[in-house]
């Protein structure tokens, strides 16, 4: 691709508006040292479609909560500031995109992929007792780069699918051959342009090589796995793109790698974490994994 394509992009992702954010009040509100989560409850309350979303993911099985959570208040104390603040940000990312649907890309496949990752994130991160506040959000919109460019760059993104599809190779190997950059590369320079958090912005730039990343490498290992675990699980991103199983996590390399990050994985392991997955999913079809259904 011309250097001047390569160009476009980076001024267009200059070019998109700010991320308005969904229920300016209640970021607000969690944002002050002295949260009143009583508040911010009764705010939320007021937003029928916010409440519901936010009941979805504080019933989720991997929040694991002893009984149903039907309050708002119940689910502020089951999530903690720092997650609501997250679930808000991840609905505007959604609203900005909501509206930018095109015929190529189906987004049902997309913000599946994104659900199941995110979700599984958090129970990877539990798994090695990992404080991150940022996974939920990081685990869902690491493909974020993908609808940026099937909206702003429709005939590339095109020729991108149909060589995935026809070549049965991963979306980062296409990209490079048809536009020369990859989608984590734009999705790190637009979270950047929507003044992201660091963390946020490195878990996406490498969740398809954390052993690059020097500075938050156990999430980012994380959303490497989560995202790998959703497609071996069943839930990729694009109808028709090539299957992925276990036997790409049994590299001795990678293996070496993650063990030395906490990660002391081996095939009875992996089978182990797979089968919850499987599992959560099951369980989860008709709650979560509709976050972002209308």
């Amino acid at each position: 691709m011309p250097m001047r394509k390569l160009d476009l992009i980076n001024e267009r992702i200059m070019e998109v508006p700010t991320l308005p954010v969904v229920a300016q009040r209640i970021m607000d509100l969690l944002n002050s040292e002295m949260a009143d989560y009583g508040k911010v409850a009764r705010l939320i309350e007021q937003d029928p479609t916010l409440a519901v979303k936010i009941l979805k993911v504080a019933n989720s099985s991997f929040y694991a909560a002893i009984t149903g959570v039907s309050t708002i208040e119940h689910a502020m104390a089951i999530l903690g500031g720092d997650e609501v603040r997250n679930i808000l940000t991840s609905f505007s990312v959604y609203n900005f995109f909501r509206d930018k649907e095109t015929d190529q890309f189906d987004r049902r496949y997309f913000w599946q992929h994104a659900i199941v990752s995110s979700q599984v994130a958090k129970y990877l991160a539990t798994y090695i007792n990992l404080q991150d506040e940022s996974i939920f959000l990081s685990g869902l919109i690491h493909d974020v780069g993908k609808i940026f460019l099937d909206y702003y760059f429709y005939d590339e993104f095109a020729e991108i699918l149909a060589y995935v599809i026809k070549h049965q190779v991963p979306f980062s190997l296409a990209e490079k051959e048809i536009i020369g950059v990859t989608h984590y590369q734009v999705a790190a320079k637009l979270l950047q342009r929507w003044k992201f958090p660091d963390r946020v912005v490195r878990h996406v730039f490498y969740h398809h090589a954390p052993w690059h990343d020097q500075t938050y490498t156990d999430g980012s290992i994380v959303i490497y796995l989560a995202n790998l675990f959703a497609k071996i699980a069943g839930y990729s991103n694009l109808k028709g793109e090539g299957s992925t199983d276990l036997s790409t996590l049994t590299d001795a390399k990678l293996l070496r790698f993650l063990a030395a990050n906490g990660f002391d994985l081996d095939e009875k392991k992996m089978n182990i974490i797979l089968a919850n997955i499987r599992q959560f999913i099951e369980r989860e079809k008709d709650n979560v994994l509709l976050l972002f259904a209308e």
